[in-house]
């Protein structure tokens, strides 16, 4: 799979089903930080509150970077959160939250029921969503002498990459954003044209002050 077939929504949608007398309603938003997919879980909660199952799956970011979460709220293990993650997958869409919830109507759909009914409520909403290219990137840093800051930059700017910050001492540490498709061929491009003296290195998550 090409990075470029990674997908991200940009507007909220809702699809409403019934299967056997329960009725499934199908909430999917963009999401970027946990703080917010909370804020919205606890809306549709709040929203839909005589329903019986309020069942989510939310991811972030993709491969190394990727964060998700599933949550069956009250259903049999696994028959929820699941089969609602694994349709977001399947579509290759992230930075995404799903909440299923559910009016159960009397009828017991069993196990595999549930999960159909759960994953397929999404698999249908799915095609009513607007979405758009979601390309992976990371973080990188490096650290040089102020004759080589430079050099840093134009490549930063070569690439196409964001600078984040940069850091003053007795150098100079710069920090950036990059595809990550790109950020071998930046790597090696910098220590190639550094002489071996300057290396990009992932950079390490920013701790909270």
């Amino acid at each position: 799979m090409s990075e470029a077939s990674w997908l991200q929504p940009v507007e909220t949608i809702q699809h409403t089903t019934k299967i056997k007398a329960s009725r499934f309603i199908a909430d999917i938003y963009p999401a970027k930080t946990e703080d917010e997919i909370q804020a919205l879980i606890n809306e549709v909660k709040k929203r839909e509150y005589t329903a019986n199952h309020h069942c989510f799956a939310w991811r972030i970011g993709v491969g190394d970077e990727e964060v998700w979460r599933v949550n069956d709220d009250g259903e049999p293990a696994g028959t929820a959160g699941k089969p609602i993650y694994q349709t977001l997958v399947g579509a290759n869409i992230t930075n995404v939250l799903a909440v299923v919830t559910r009016y159960f109507g009397g009828t017991k759909l069993g196990k595999g029921g549930l999960m159909r009914a759960y994953g397929g409520t999404v698999q249908e909403a799915l095609p009513l969503l607007k979405k758009r290219e979601f390309i992976p990137r990371v973080s990188l840093e490096c650290a040089c002498d102020f004759e080589h800051a430079n050099l840093v930059y134009r490549l930063i700017e070569t690439y196409g990459a964001q600078l984040l910050e940069q850091d003053y001492t007795d150098g100079v540490t710069i920090r950036l954003r990059i595809k990550k498709e790109q950020a071998d061929a930046f790597s090696w491009d910098l220590h190639e044209k550094s002489n071996g003296q300057i290396k990009a290195h992932p950079a390490a998550p920013k701790k909270n002050k």
